[in-house]
């Protein structure tokens, strides 16, 4: 998929997530592109579950759709997460990264959403263990993917024996966890206790860390994967900033950034 492509597909994307509905023939005059092209783009997002199609246009499609209610702790944690503005917590994330660094994905909603915009970096390794987060990284750039369990590559995938030999071969410059609070006692947690001894072996290897943080969820905090002291930069929605500011200030965070979505905090 080239540049030109991708970047328009997720033009289109975020115009019908701000708009909620759009019609072909608007999108065709904003894009500079025929009709014809808009309706193959369209086809093409709703089949990545980005939108739904809609007679003459699309609307947006709420993640909640296709979210297992299973899985979640808490109501108000989940709509949050699905709340649209908190793109702007991943795309902060583009920021540290640079062309040829190693980045270790972790699991969450919030860390898939970045995925696609990763196309504007080159030359990218992106470990995760996370097959559909692999797949849809494959898609959408050209980086090197590393799926812990086995290399995705051609649609194949190649079996190793774990997370070890990749943290042997590789140094990871980026690891980019999704919390779901951070406690008391400066405790990272985690809502996916599965991944606990996996993160926490990635925290003692990665070069940097970056923590995004939507708002505190109902975790258990023996779901720790390290300390805050661990991270270098930590991305606050802006309902968390309210908990979490001072507790940042305390343990040697500066504001670093902010505007009315979120808040970025670095390590001094």
């Amino acid at each position: 998929m080239s540049s030109a492509l991708l970047k328009r597909r997720l033009d289109i994307a975020e115009i019908v997530r701000k708009k909620g509905e759009v019609k072909v023939d608007e999108l065709s005059y904003m894009l500079q592109v025929s009709t014809v092209t808009i309706r193959q783009d369209l086809t093409y997002l709703e089949h990545q579950g980005y939108l739904k199609r809609s007679f003459g246009g699309a609307i947006y499609l709420s993640p909640e759709a296709s979210i297992n209610k299973n899985n979640l702790t808490n109501a108000n944690y989940s709509s949050f997460i699905d709340d649209p503005n908190n793109i702007d917590l991943v795309r902060n994330c583009l920021n540290y990264i640079n062309d040829g660094d190693t980045i270790f994905l972790s699991h969450g909603r919030l860390t898939r959403k970045l995925i696609p915009y990763l196309y504007s970096k080159r030359s990218l390794t992106i470990i995760m263990n996370d097959l559909n987060n692999a797949q849809l990284a494959k898609e959408f750039t050209d980086a090197n993917i590393i799926l812990i369990g086995g290399m995705l590559l051609e649609g194949n995938i190649l079996q190793n024996n774990g997370i070890d030999p990749i943290l042997n071969d590789y140094q990871i410059s980026h690891f980019i966890i999704e919390l779901c609070a951070i406690n008391n006692n400066n405790q990272l947690i985690i809502e996916d206790f599965e991944q606990i001894n996996a993160y926490q072996q990635v925290t003692k290897k990665a070069h940097h860390i970056i923590g995004i943080l939507p708002q505190r969820g109902i975790c258990n905090d023996d779901h720790s994967i390290g300390k805050l002291k661990n991270l270098d930069v930590v991305i606050l929605s802006r309902p968390a900033v309210t908990e979490y500011h001072q507790q940042l200030l305390d343990s040697n965070f500066r504001q670093f950034a902010a505007n009315k979505f979120s808040v970025t905090y670095q390590m001094t």
